[in-house]
């Protein structure tokens, strides 16, 4: 289903929790994981260091970013061979590697020969950001064209799925990804619609094609129709449920007004307990 999966790591404790999910995922679907440590060039060109520069002069700044750079790297090695050691323990094929840039860029160049993406959902600053999500994993998310997965910091066994169905093109792309990762993974699957503008009528009806295509499968499926706000009652079923992971389409219908993210997924992303699968087509 996903050949080559993508993990984003910094070495945060969410970090940690992302290669549990990376790791399993590559494992479950016999997949290659690539792991990759970015050292963001702010880091080695922001205002801290031309700040030194301007105090100590030239000679020891010259001296000082050779020794930054050797932190990085070996920051780097002791992260990636983490992976690469929890890779071998679950028989998965694991690269691992270090690039220095600016950290979205690097990620989406990356990205162009990885099937998913998986990024925890806060960075190693997160005790600074509380819960927002991580500000360079929405940038990437943005600007990713690749399925994208968001973990939290703890992981939990994928059992249970929860797909987030409105009929539109997105939610449709998103409907197969479930269909074929709760196939892969042998998941039950729940198709949530919430009724909002449209009628009853069209909402039961977009929810029963939906609930035939996943039965057409062979899969523990089941229907839940809601009313509401779509990001509330998102959250709201994946607690009714014990749900292990929320799919859902990358964008919403109100796209221009979120900047390509729709409002529901922003939400749900910032506020999940568990992993959110952005689909793509």
């Amino acid at each position: 289903m996903y050949p080559i999966i993508l993990l984003g790591t910094d070495g945060s404790a969410t970090a940690t929790a992302a290669t549990q999910y990376a790791v399993t995922l590559a494992r479950q679907l016999q997949a290659q994981l690539r792991a990759l440590y970015v050292t963001d060039i702010r880091i080695l060109e922001g205002p801290l260091l031309t700040g030194i520069s301007g105090a100590l002069g030239a000679p020891p700044y010259s001296a000082l970013l050779p020794k930054l750079q050797e932190i990085q790297r070996a920051k780097a090695a002791a992260i990636l061979g983490a992976v690469a050691q929890q890779a071998r323990a679950a028989r998965v094929s694991c690269k691992t590697a270090h690039e220095t840039g600016g950290l979205v860029n690097v990620l989406l160049d990356y990205e162009k020969e990885a099937d998913l993406v998986v990024l925890g959902q806060r960075g190693e600053h997160a005790q600074w950001t509380g819960n927002m999500l991580g500000s360079s994993v929405e940038r990437l998310l943005r600007a990713s064209v690749k399925p994208c997965l968001v973990t939290p910091a703890q992981f939990r066994e994928l059992h249970s799925l929860l797909l987030a169905y409105d009929g539109s093109g997105e939610s449709r792309k998103a409907l197969q990804t479930g269909i074929n990762l709760a196939d892969a993974l042998k998941a039950e699957l729940t198709i949530l619609t919430v009724c909002q503008g449209e009628t009853e009528d069209n909402a039961s009806r977009f929810l029963k094609e939906a609930l035939d295509q996943a039965r057409s499968r062979s899969l523990s499926a089941h229907a839940q129709l809601a009313h509401g706000n779509p990001e509330t009652e998102i959250l709201t079923w994946a607690a009714k449920l014990d749900a292990d992971l929320i799919v859902m389409g990358a964008y919403g219908h109100t796209r221009i007004r979120e900047f390509i993210l729709g409002s529901a997924t922003a939400h749900v992303l910032h506020k999940a307990q568990v992993p959110v699968l952005l689909a793509r087509g």
